[in-house]
């Protein structure tokens, strides 16, 4: 699993109702001070100064392979070998329950946020938060809630200064990777962050961040991926007359993984320093595109293993073209490395192209479809490697997602979301495949129009089939 917040090393039954929304813990407490504050705000000053939202939504998805098994384990797993023990390693056959891959989950989520003007429009407060549940039909030991908060000040001092301060938690189910781990673990990730840009002229300015990042499990077994991060950022940037620009930069930081034991250490090491050179540009070709670039080298020395030392390639190259006031193409390559949590990889090099498209087909419904090509090359722990070389381990991943909304009435949407993927591991023939289906039903209040997408609500839906937004 990629560590979430990271982009250089770190790295996814009942009929629909709103009476689901009962049964979410604080969900109904947030509702109701949620209409406490936007009551209690005369409406000459929620409309000049304060934006709220809030959102509501209760989903069903069909998940044909929640815990990522390969389809040999899967094959392999027959009913009747429920009472022989645990041969694969595998749920539901070693605790004597049917094996069963696809299961359905029933989902509630109550999302909220608010900006608020401080002295002026450009020194504000943004707080957003996110409550939800997910049952599941079969895997029930998997039912768990999601939570999530932020709060983000932005500031300025003059026409000369300004910046923002960040701070935000999330809890989360674990990304499960390829079946190897079926027990049920909740992440807890925390970040906060600080930056401050100086306009030195209407050309060129100066930028200075600060952040820290961390992330802990609650399984036993997980627990060695437990790391804290620290990072620093300098940097210049030059605009030009037609809003293209170029940043020259560099970037460290420090990561420590403080609960592993003597025998982690050996194979992973407890600590490594990251030191990244970069070069970001942007080129406004016209209003309709616009090409832009990370590149960037890597030096990551560890603590202890000196040995693997290395430098590492980090470049992602983005392009957007408006065909139309409607349609939207994007597409990004990237050569980056990143980090899952598996014992036998040090990291994982990953290759890939993604093209989106977004279609507004009218004011109340639009669709978006993004496909995805992937190699990566798995670096192994000596120690644990299995392969004849006994250095790496290729996959190659593709992916296409489907979604779609449609608002049926004002504030009301019925959403669709949706991905298939499939990877296949070179050295041993081990195929992998997972398709996911979402529909739901989604409510926002907003008393400004486009407060939701100001605030950024639509990070909490961790959608299924569509990329981040380019900048």
């Amino acid at each position: 699993m990629q560590k979430p917040g990271k982009v250089n090393f770190r790295k996814r039954h009942s009929a629909l109702s709103m009476a689901h929304f009962s049964t979410l813990p604080g969900g109904w407490a947030m509702l109701s001070l949620f209409s406490v504050f936007a009551s209690s705000a005369s409406p000459v000053l929620a409309a000049d100064t304060v934006e709220l939202v809030l959102q509501l939504e209760t989903s069903l998805t069909s998940d044909s392979n929640p815990f990522r098994f390969y389809e040999q384990t899967a094959k392999a797993a027959q009913p009747d070998q429920a009472d022989q023990g645990d041969q694969s390693g595998q749920p539901g056959i070693a605790d004597g329950k049917q094996f069963r891959n696809r299961d359905s989950v029933t989902g509630t989520d109550v999302r909220a946020g608010a900006i608020i003007p401080i002295l002026s429009d450009r020194t504000r407060l943004i707080l957003t938060g996110s409550l939800g549940n997910r049952h599941y039909k079969n895997y029930k030991e998997l039912d768990h809630h999601l939570t999530a908060a932020d709060a983000t000040l932005q500031w300025a001092a003059g026409q000369i200064v300004n910046g923002q301060i960040t701070a935000g938690k999330e809890d989360r189910l674990f990304q499960y990777i390829n079946g190897s781990l079926t027990d049920k673990d909740i992440s807890h990730q925390k970040r906060a962050a600080a930056n401050v840009n100086f306009k030195l002229t209407d050309e060129w300015s100066f930028n200075l961040s600060l952040d820290r990042a961390g992330l802990n499990y609650d399984l036993p077994l997980n627990q060695l991926y437990n790391f804290d991060e620290r990072g620093r950022q300098l940097s210049g940037r030059y605009y030009s007359p037609t809003g293209s620009s170029v940043e020259i930069g560099t970037r460290l930081s420090e990561t420590n993984f403080p609960d592993r034991n003597e025998q982690d250490i050996a194979d992973l090491d407890k600590a490594y320093k990251e030191s990244e050179v970069f070069l970001d540009t942007e080129w406004r070709y016209s209003s309709k595109s616009v090409t832009s670039a990370h590149l960037g080298v890597i030096r990551r020395q560890y603590d202890v293993l000196t040995e693997r030392n290395t430098n590492l390639s980090n470049i992602l190259l983005r392009g957007t073209y408006h065909y139309s006031p409607k349609v939207r193409l994007d597409l990004q390559l990237w050569d980056r490395p990143f980090t899952i949590v598996d014992r036998t990889v040090v990291y994982v090099l990953s290759k890939a192209l993604r093209f989106d498209a977004q279609w507004k087909y009218s004011d109340k419904s639009q669709m978006n479809f993004s496909t995805l090509f992937q190699n990566s090359d798995n670096v192994l722990v000596p120690r644990l490697a299995t392969l004849a070389d006994g250095t790496s381990r290729k996959e190659k991943l593709i992916r296409v997602g489907l979604g779609g909304a449609y608002e049926f009435e004002r504030g009301f949407r019925l959403v669709f979301d949706s991905f298939y993927e499939k990877v296949q591991r070179e050295s041993d023939g081990v195929n992998l495949k997972q398709a996911v289906i979402k529909l739901g039903l989604e409510y926002t209040y907003e008393n400004l129009p486009g407060s939701n997408l100001r605030m950024g609500l639509k990070r909490y839906q961790h959608s299924l089939s569509a990329s981040d937004s380019l900048r």
